[in-house]
């Protein structure tokens, strides 16, 4: 695959989540807003090195259905310094969370999971609990945060047995074959 198709490749795949997300638009429940950190390893190379990475993100679900939704991200990152992804998803009866999509710098398919904590035991103040109120919740309605774990691979790693790969898809993916990601998420 050239760059260039695979650039094109990318931006369709994009195009398709954005409107898989937002073909419901008048269907849409909710919307939770996080703030995402992760800690990973990439391989790099092809001796498949491991090289240590961290993330801060800003990250919206929006929800097209009552259990599916679209999923993007962006935030800073260490060592690519930008970083954003876009998935769809859909949310588990037990409120967890499995997503699947497109990371695109550096450019990685991932499929990630998201496992809630126990729900916060803290007072709120009266201001709170009465703009809860007004939206139809209570302190039961409030998460937390969830721990999310990630599995990525990029066009280097499928590329194995094709013609060499040309620099510029090299960059893309920042000479990473595959990433394996921690974090967690605060939801506001």
């Amino acid at each position: 695959m050239t760059p260039s198709n695979f650039i094109k490749t990318t931006v369709l795949f994009c195009a398709f989540l954005s409107l898989a997300g937002h073909l419901h638009g008048q269907e849409e429940l909710k919307k939770e807003r996080y703030i995402e950190s992760n800690w990973g390893i990439a391989l790099i190379d092809s001796d498949l090195f491991p090289f240590p990475g961290t993330s801060i993100l800003i990250g919206k679900r929006s929800y097209f259905s009552e259990h599916g939704f679209l999923d993007t991200q962006i935030g800073l990152a260490f060592p690519s310094v930008l970083t954003a992804k876009i998935g769809v998803g859909q949310t588990g009866s037990n409120g967890g969370h499995f997503s699947a999509g497109l990371r695109l710098f550096p450019t990685h398919a991932y499929i990630q999971t998201g496992i809630p904590s126990k729900r916060c035991n803290r007072d709120l103040s009266p201001k709170k609990m009465r703009r809860l109120e007004r939206r139809g919740k209570s302190a039961a309605d409030i998460k937390c945060s969830e721990w999310a774990f990630s599995l990525e691979v990029s066009p280097l790693l499928v590329s194995g047995s094709l013609p060499p790969i040309s620099e510029d898809l090299e960059v893309l993916s920042l000479y990473s074959y595959a990433m394996i990601t921690a974090g967690r998420r605060w939801m506001f």
